[in-house]
């Protein structure tokens, strides 16, 4: 009888650690009919342009159903991130989710609209997914998803000698307070320019 309950036991761990593999190899998803592509990115270092620095994925799509799914992974809430969908025809509006926990439920969304593009700046841990849905099809379009290196953040000792407001206020204050914030518009626009260079070249 003990040797039929130790069989049991062990029968029952292989499965659930065969349930935690298809987790892990299915992100936010057990729903087989949905096909995730991960996308890979390249390391980017372009010379001169150090804020620019991180790694980034490039993908062109011709998307002939209603629905795509992406995803990318080794995300960081220390790191900057930038995500870009530019469609190849105005006239075709592409539904952009940002999905973390599973892709029912969007982070965050958005629409190319009328411009033909939509762009998002964000930060996240882990895995990150994308949802595309196009009413019209088939609909072309670009991504183009950046990710920054680790910040590096000096936590302030709690034994400072520093006098109290001497860095808080004036211009140096609000430099260091919005520093974030001028990185990841500066990286936009050098993202931006890089992606429409490699566009040209493409073309």
């Amino acid at each position: 009888m003990p040797k039929q309950i130790k069989r049991h036991s062990f029968l029952l761990l292989m499965i659930c650690l065969l349930g935690m593999t298809k987790l892990h190899a299915q992100p936010f998803s057990l729903d087989d009919k949905i096909k995730p592509i991960e996308l890979n990115f390249v390391p980017m270092d372009p010379p001169n342009k150090p804020l620019a620095k991180g790694r980034m994925n490039v993908t062109v799509i011709t998307q002939v159903v209603d629905t795509m799914y992406f995803f990318g992974k080794g995300f960081s809430t220390y790191a900057p991130a930038y995500l870009g969908v530019t469609a190849k025809d105005k006239a075709i509006p592409l539904q952009v989710d940002l999905c973390k926990e599973n892709w029912l439920t969007a982070s965050r969304t958005g629409n190319t609209g009328d411009k033909g593009y939509w762009e998002d700046k964000f930060r996240t841990e882990g895995d990150m997914g994308i949802r595309i849905i196009a009413k019209t099809k088939p609909a072309s379009y670009t991504i183009v998803v950046w990710n920054g290196e680790d910040m590096k953040v000096d936590v302030p000792s709690p034994f400072s000698k520093d006098k109290p407001g001497s860095s808080g206020g004036g211009f140096m204050g609000v430099l260091k307070k919005n520093l974030l914030y001028i990185i990841i518009a500066v990286l936009v626009l050098v993202i931006t320019f890089l992606f429409f260079k490699f566009k040209k070249k493409k073309a």
